[in-house]
């Protein structure tokens, strides 16, 4: 259904610092890709299949609790996948319609899921965050992420997306620095912003940084700081923002971890 947007108009016209484009149809549609076994043929990266469900949801519950009672909670029941998680047995229609993609570990000897990411796409506004990433305790430290986030960072980057968003957990800052290292700026640090289980019938409210990035022309379709209007606070925050970001950005060049896609 198209909308009669006649007689309306923004509030402001904002394309003095950026180029405009037409309105049109926005497609986010996660990808195929191909992946190989790997140290020394245990494991191997795969979209999700509806055979490995059980696992998945087996590991987040081990790996990732804290999101029980909150909106990613469906994640810890293996019953609410189908609908609303890509499952590779579907892939031509499941692609396209739906939001999340998980990319797991499979440990092939035992059909395991090892370690997982999550991505969720926003087909109108041509993005895709990186949601979550979870590797299982025993599994730790032995670099499966590596191929992991290759793969990931393929899907993200091939998926007609032009802004990729994500938000670190505080407990560590592990991802923080992969995020650092890959070039991503940050956006800002969020107090309370995720609800998270403490562990038997306790919750709290979490503080996560948010970090975004752009792809191909997207950032040729943004407007500039010249071009808004800043609360005095706001402008100081984004001016220490702007610095951080700029020796993120410096650093990054020349880092192989900035390589996209």
């Amino acid at each position: 259904m198209t909308i009669n947007m006649q007689g309306s108009k923004p509030y402001k016209k904002m394309r003095r610092t950026c180029r405009t484009r037409a309105v049109s149809e926005k497609r986010v549609v996660w990808p195929r890709f191909v992946s190989q076994p790997f140290a020394e043929g245990r494991f191997q990266v795969r979209p999700l299949r509806r055979q490995l469900i059980d696992s998945a949801a087996a590991l987040w519950r081990i790996a990732y609790p804290e999101i029980y009672g909150s909106p990613h909670e469906f994640l810890l029941d293996p019953e609410r996948y189908e609908g609303c998680v890509a499952l590779e047995d579907n892939w031509d229609e499941d692609s396209l319609r739906r939001v999340y993609c998980m990319t797991v570990v499979e440990e092939l000897a035992t059909n395991q899921v090892v370690s997982a990411t999550l991505l969720t796409k926003f087909t109108k506004n041509l993005q895709v965050e990186y949601t979550f990433a979870a590797t299982h305790p025993d599994y730790r430290q032995s670099k499966l992420t590596d191929e992991l986030r290759r793969m990931t960072r393929k899907i993200a980057y091939n998926s007609g997306a032009e802004y990729l968003t994500t938000f670190c957990e505080t407990w560590h800052d592990i991802t923080q620095y992969w995020c650092i290292k890959g070039g991503w700026k940050i956006a800002g640090i969020f107090p309370g912003n995720f609800v998270r289980w403490n562990g038997d019938n306790e919750e709290y409210r979490g503080c996560a940084v948010h970090f975004y990035r752009f792809i191909g022309a997207a950032e040729a379709h943004t407007t500039r700081p010249e071009e808004w209007h800043l609360a005095a606070p706001a402008k100081a925050v984004w001016d220490t923002l702007d610095r951080v970001n700029r020796e993120i950005e410096r650093a990054a060049k020349t880092s192989s971890e900035a390589i996209e896609g």
